[in-house]
């Protein structure tokens, strides 16, 4: 059962790489990077978070902790803003800021959906999964660096670029870059990684606002 669910996962991963611009030596590294992050259940980090606004010329620093569970389970608990949240739980999406909660189904909004399947497919390792038309990958001293030209037709956020490091040393998440077509862009960098460890439900679940 195990060898037949492996072809499975290989056949879509081939089919949807045929369906992108993807050179077969970039192909290996996505492969690499995605074997390697198949393992891993959960991650906990402490993140920063730079949110450049293009409209205004200025930077917006922020930091907190990241807790992730597979397959759709992530959240952001800013300790700077203190109380901010972003929280993603399979379908539910919630957005607490400035004390205001808002909340969002990922299933009937296209553009959440779209940005929740770019987060998800960056902590995964599964880039071939976030709706991009090309994918190109580069190397530095300790990243495996995988830029997406994401398709607007298939995932439809706001996000027209996605750069992600991936760590050499272990093949995980440390740096994701998304840009928007105005020129607006977010950096998060992970730092402090745990990997495979029970979080407690509590970190996904929506905060009382």
């Amino acid at each position: 059962m195990k060898k037949f669910s492996l072809l499975i996962i290989l056949f879509l991963a081939c089919t949807l790489a045929q369906a992108q611009t993807i050179s077969d030596a970039d192909f290996a590294i996505l492969e690499k990077v995605n074997q390697a992050n198949i393992k891993n259940t959960s991650m906990t980090s402490d993140f920063d978070q730079v949110k450049h606004m293009a409209i205004l010329g200025e930077d917006i620093k922020s930091n907190g902790k990241l807790y992730y569970g597979k397959p759709e389970k992530m959240a952001l608990w800013y300790t700077d803003p203190a109380g901010d949240l972003m929280l993603i739980n399979e379908d539910r999406c919630i957005m607490v800021a400035s004390g205001k909660k808002r909340e969002v189904s990922a299933k009937a909004n296209a553009k959440m959906r779209g940005m929740k399947n770019i987060l998800t497919a960056s902590l995964q390792g599964g880039m071939l999964q976030m709706g991009a038309s090309k994918i190109t990958c580069s190397e530095e001293a300790k990243y495996y660096v995988i830029t997406a030209d994401i398709d607007s037709k298939v995932n439809k956020s706001n996000i027209k670029k996605v750069i992600v490091h991936y760590s050499k040393s272990d093949l995980t998440l440390s740096v994701l870059r998304t840009k928007e077509a105005d020129g607006s862009y977010t950096v998060y960098e992970l730092k402090n990684k745990v990997m495979n460890q029970t979080i407690d439900e509590k970190y996904f679940t929506p905060a009382k606002k």
